[in-house]
C-alpha cells in the first residue's frame, strides 16, 4: 500500500513538474500570436534605422564580407568630409536621414535595441527578437505574481491569458520597435523597488538587467526611469515613514539611480563611438523645437524675435505655423524643415533647440505650460492601432526601406492589411484601457479604507498600494514625456495600456482571496460558537 501511494505521488508530481513548463511554452507562443497570425513580425519605418546601426558597425569593423541584406551601398564606403556648402544642400544627400557616409547619424535610434534586432535578423528573420520580448513579459509577470505576491501559478496563467486577449500587448511584443520596453521598465522598476527583499539574488540581477536594457532601448526611458525613482522615494517616505538613510531604502534607491546612470553612460558611449567612427557626433532631431512651434509660443517667439536673434530656424518662418510631424519628417520643401535639409543644417537645428526652447519658455511660460499639459492629456487618452494599418503610400516607403525578402513576405501578411479587424480591435482596446484605468484609479482611492479588512500584514498592504501608485503614475508619466516633449501618437500610449488591466486584475484577485479568507475564518468561528 505504501509503495502504491509513493508511486501515485511520484506520477502526480511528474505531471505537475511537466505541466508548468508546458504551460509556459504555450503562453510564450501565445504572447507572439499577432506575429504568428500575421506571418511576420510587425515593422515600422524606424525599424530599418535600428537594424542598420549595428549592421554598419559590423561591416565597418569586420569588413564587407560581413555585409547583410540590410547593408547599404554607403556603408561600404569610408565617411567623407563634407564642405559647408555641401552639408547644407539637400540635393547632395543620399535620401536617408541617417547616413554614416555623410557623417550624419540620428541620435535616439538605440544601438543596443538595434543589436537585438540585428541578432534576430541573423538567426531567425526576427523571430528570436519577438520571442525574447515575449519571454520578458512572462518573466516579469511570473516574478511579480508568484514570487513577490505569493499567488498561485494558476493565477499567473489566467492573468496572462486575459492580458493577451484583452489588451494590445501582443501587438507590441510582435513589433520590431523598442516601445514594449517602456512598459517593461515600469513593471520591472516596481518589482525591484517594492519587493527587493523578496527576490533571490539571481532575480535581483535579472530584473536589474531588464531595467538597464529598457533604459538603453530609448533615450526617453531615462526620463521615465527618473520619474519612477522620484515617485518611489515619495511613496516610501510618506507611506512607510522609513528614514531616508535606512539600509534597505538606501540600497534600493542607489541601485535604481545606478541603473539610470548606466543608461546615460550608454548614450554617452554611443555618441563617442559614433564620433570616432564617422568623425561627428550623432544628430538629435529637434523634437522640442518642433513641439513648441506647433504649440504656438514657439511660433509667436519667432515672429517677434527673428529680427534680433540669429536662430537658423528663423530661415523657415514662412513655412509656419507647422505641425511638429511635418517640421521633422516631411520631405516636401514647402512643408518640411529638418528632413529636407542636409546634415549641416540638421545639425545646426539640433544644436540650437535647447537654447531656443528655454527662450520660448521665458517668452511665454504660462502659454507653454498650458500647451504641454493639454498635450499630455491628449496623449494619455490616445490609444489605437493606426501604426499597424498599411496603405499603398506606406507600402511604397517600405519597399524602399526593406530588403526584398522581407518586403515580399510583408505583401502576404494577414494582420496589417485587415483594416476591419484592426479597427474593431482598436475600439475594444480603447474600451478596456479606459475602463481598467478608471477602475485602477478607483481602487487606488479606496485602498486606504479597505486595507484594514485584509488578512495580511500592514507592510504587505502598503507595498501593494505602492505598486498601484507607481503603475498609475508610470502610465501618466509616459503620456507626459511623449505628449509634452514630442508629438501625441497612438503607439506611445497604447504600448503601456495593458498595465492598468494587469494591476487591476491582481488587485481584484488579492481582494477576493482576502475576502474569502475573512469569510472562512468567520464561518469557522461561528461553527465553534454553535
Amino acid at each position: 500500500m505504501t509503495e502504491e501511494r509513493t508511486s501515485r505521488y511520484s506520477v502526480g508530481r511528474g505531471y505537475h513538474n511537466l505541466w508548468r513548463p508546458l504551460t509556459l511554452c504555450i503562453l510564450l507562443i501565445a504572447s507572439a500570436w499577432i506575429a504568428l497570425v500575421n506571418g511576420q513580425p510587425l515593422f515600422y519605418f524606424d525599424t530599418t534605422s535600428y537594424v542598420r546601426g549595428p549592421d554598419y558597425a559590423v561591416v565597418h569593423l569586420l569588413g564587407s564580407n560581413f555585409a547583410s541584406s540590410w547593408t547599404q551601398d554607403g556603408q561600404l564606403e569610408h565617411p567623407r568630409e563634407s564642405t559647408a556648402g555641401e552639408s547644407q544642400t539637400p540635393a547632395n544627400r543620399t535620401g536617408s536621414l541617417s547616413s554614416p557616409s555623410e557623417q550624419a547619424v540620428l541620435s535616439g535610434r538605440s544601438i543596443y535595441y538595434g543589436a537585438l534586432l540585428y541578432l534576430g535578423h541573423l538567426t531567425s528573420y526576427f523571430w528570436l527578437t519577438v520571442f525574447a520580448q515575449a519571454a520578458v513579459l512572462l518573466y516579469l509577470a511570473y516574478i511579480l505574481i508568484v514570487t513577490c505576491l505569493r499567488l498561485s501559478f494558476w493565477t499567473f496563467s489566467w492573468t496572462i491569458t486575459i492580458i493577451l486577449l484583452a489588451t494590445p500587448v501582443s501587438f507590441f511584443i510582435s513589433y520590431l520597435m523598442p516601445d514594449i520596453f517602456a512598459s517593461y521598465l515600469i513593471l520591472a522598476t516596481i518589482i525591484l523597488a517594492v519587493f527587493w527583499d523578496r527576490l533571490a539574488i539571481r532575480h535581483q540581477v535579472i530584473t536589474s538587467l531588464i531595467i538597464l536594457f529598457s533604459i538603453l532601448a530609448h533615450t526617453s526611458h531615462i526620463l521615465l526611469m527618473a520619474g519612477l525613482i522620484g515617485v518611489f522615494v515619495c511613496l516610501v517616505l510618506f507611506l512607510e515613514g522609513e528614514p531616508i538613510l535606512s539600509g534597505s531604502f538606501t540600497k534600493r534607491i542607489l541601485i535604481l539611480l545606478a541603473l539610470n546612470l548606466l543608461g546615460i553612460l550608454g548614450e554617452v558611449a554611443f555618441s563617442q563611438a559614433t564620433r570616432l567612427v564617422i568623425g561627428a557626433q550623432p544628430i538629435r532631431p529637434p523634437f522640442l523645437m518642433a513641439r513648441v512651434i506647433e504649440d504656438g509660443p514657439g511660433y509667436r517667439f519667432l515672429q517677434e524675435n527673428c529680427i534680433k536673434r540669429s536662430y537658423v530656424v528663423c530661415n523657415y518662418i514662412e513655412r509656419m505655423p507647422i505641425a511638429a510631424i511635418n517640421f521633422l519628417w516631411s520631405t516636401d520643401p514647402k512643408k518640411g524643415v529638418f528632413a529636407v535639409e542636409g546634415p549641416g543644417i540638421r545639425r545646426a537645428l539640433s544644436d540650437e533647440q535647447f537654447p531656443f526652447v528655454l527662450d520660448v519658455i521665458r517668452f511665454d511660460p504660462i502659454g507653454q505650460t498650458t500647451s504641454s499639459i493639454q498635450n499630455a492629456i491628449r496623449q494619455l487618452t490616445t490609444v489605437g492601432l493606426s501604426e499597424f494599418m498599411f496603405d499603398k503610400w506606406q507600402l511604397q516607403l517600405y519597399k524602399n526601406k526593406l530588403p526584398v525578402d522581407y518586403f515580399s513576405e510583408m505583401m502576404s501578411a494577414r494582420i496589417i492589411f485587415n483594416h476591419q479587424i484592426l479597427m474593431s480591435s482598436e475600439v475594444w482596446f480603447r474600451f478596456v484601457y479606459g475602463l481598467s484605468l478608471g477602475g485602477l484609479l478607483l481602487v487606488w482611492l479606496v485602498w486606504p479604507f479597505i486595507q484594514s479588512q485584509l488578512v495580511v500584514s500592514g507592510l504587505q498592504s502598503v507595498r501593494w498600494y505602492q505598486v498601484i501608485s507607481m503603475a498609475i503614475i508610470g502610465v501618466v508619466l509616459n503620456a507626459v514625456i511623449c505628449g509634452a516633449l514630442s508629438d501625441a501618437q497612438q503607439r506611445y500610449q497604447t504600448r503601456v495600456s495593458w498595465i492598468p488591466l494587469f494591476i487591476l486584475l491582481l488587485s481584484a484577485t488579492m481582494l477576493i482571496l482576502q475576502h474569502g479568507s475573512v469569510w472562512f475564518r468567520w464561518h469557522r468561528s461561528s461553527q465553534r460558537a454553535v
